[in-house]
């Protein structure tokens, strides 16, 4: 039996792909007129954007899956992000692709997607009761970043081949790591400096500091998993530095929660395996993190743990817990309507409430929180699918510690209470879930043979 390799070339009738490309073309032309420079430039501009984008489309539509989360570093023009520019592009040509070629997986939703939309939709349902209407809007926005990001996730299968998904990935964490410690660098303050202003110090103009390294925690496990077991020699080889850029990153960047979660998921993940392995790889670890604290890097950490003004904003963590639960209680059942949480009249307007099921329950009531607990159950049990399959366990077992951190991660810190996050986690979750359904679809000889790490 004849099958067909899921990495097909995507091709597209050029009569498709050229009003995107004129679209392009004005935009460089807008952007590049916005930035006042002269009829020759934005001239040349508009024609290499129709040119290049026109090229992507016909000849390498894999290039956008790393460009996408490559260009996260990257800060808005006027009211997108690059990133967003890209992922957007993909996702038309993925739809284009499923209108002219019309596979069967691009007509199908899985049970996991529809309970994602279903969320999305009672969040839109709540402009009715919501008081500003633009907060509702980035809210929305918000969380349809994550809901494309899934279905692209789930269908890259279908075109691209692992590899070029696993680099999107790779490309993610070390162009967010390279890009904030470069910033970092550009500060000019001591150690005692940037133990005050340490959000400051690797702000990227869309995210302060613990906001990238929530995005770094759910990278992380992804890339130990390439360093142990990718058959991709280059990746290997790149997986290691970039995780050791991030341990350094999270140890400068002196984010309690990320730092501690991130060298605990580490060790969780060599954890696995024969027990005389596991035991070796946990003392290793475990001394290798000892030399680390030790060592003059992570002074402004250890302070964040022991220096009266760090363990006083622990307290307030509490307090807003406290705020977010009678916001949430004062407007049961529905709540207060999405995105309105930011400029809520009461103790906790203007500040976020660092716990993102009491956002939920204090913006969306009681159906927000069920459809977000449906979400993460059938996320879960997707997960669960992937670990106990033969050739994929070392996959699975990334996925679950990824997971896991992202849900202990939530409960202390805004994560999904931003587009950035909403986009790269559900592109993590949902791309190796679809790599492994197409793996399950292809007969099992070939299956084995394409699976094996």
């Amino acid at each position: 039996m004849t099958v067909q390799a899921p990495a097909a070339r995507l091709r597209m009738p050029w009569i498709a792909i050229a009003p995107w490309g004129a679209i392009a073309g004005l935009s460089c032309l807008v952007i590049l007129t916005w930035q006042g420079l002269g009829l020759l430039s934005f001239l040349l501009g508009a024609l290499f954007g129709v040119a290049a984008l026109l090229a992507v489309a016909a000849y390498a539509p894999a290039a956008l899956v790393v460009l996408a989360p490559a260009l996260l570093p990257l800060d808005r023009l006027w009211i997108v992000y690059p990133w967003e520019l890209i992922y957007l592009g993909l996702a038309v040509l993925v739809v284009l692709h499923g209108l002219f070629a019309r596979p069967d997986w691009s007509r199908r939703l899985e049970r996991v997607e529809c309970a994602n939309l279903l969320l999305v939709g009672w969040a839109g349902l709540s402009i009715f009761w919501s008081a500003e209407s633009v907060h509702w809007a980035l809210s929305v926005r918000r969380m349809m970043g994550g809901v494309i990001g899934l279905w692209l996730g789930l269908r890259l299968a279908h075109w691209v081949k692992r590899s070029v998904f696993e680099s999107s990935l790779l490309a993610a964490a070390l162009s967010l790591t390279l890009a904030a410690l470069a910033h970092r660098q550009t500060i000019a303050q001591s150690q005692s400096r940037l133990l005050f202003n340490r959000a400051a110090a690797t702000d990227l103009g869309w995210g302060t500091a613990n906001y990238i390294a929530t995005i770094l925690l759910v990278l992380s496990p992804m890339l130990v998993e390439l360093g142990l077991h990718s058959r991709q020699r280059w990746q290997r080889i790149t997986a290691w530095p970039a995780i050791a850029v991030v341990a350094v990153y999270q140890v400068l960047n002196a984010s309690r929660a990320a730092a501690v979660l991130f060298f605990g998921g580490v060790i969780a993940q060599y954890a696995a395996g024969p027990m005389r392995r596991r035991l070796a790889w946990i003392l290793g670890l475990t001394a290798l993190v000892a030399a680390v604290l030790m060592s003059p890097l992570s002074e402004v950490l250890l302070k964040r743990f022991t220096s009266p003004r760090d363990v006083g904003s622990m307290l307030v963590r509490v307090w807003y817990a406290r705020a977010a639960w009678q916001r949430t209680v004062d407007n049961l059942p529905w709540g207060i309507g999405a995105g309105q949480g930011w400029t809520y009249p009461d103790h906790l307007q203007n500040v976020d409430p660092h716990d993102y099921w009491l956002a939920v329950s204090s913006e969306l009531g009681v159906p927000g929180v069920l459809l977000w607990i449906v979400v993460l159950v059938l996320l879960w049990r997707r997960i669960t699918a992937v670990a106990r399959t033969p050739g994929w366990h070392g996959i699975g077992r990334g996925l679950q510690v990824a997971f896991w951190l992202s849900q202990l991660h939530t409960i202390v810190e805004p994560t999904f209470q931003g587009i950035h996050y909403q986009f790269i986690y559900f592109w993590v979750m949902g791309g190796y879930l679809g790599y492994h359904a197409v793996a399950l679809k292809r007969p099992p000889l070939l299956a084995a043979e394409r699976i094996s790490r």
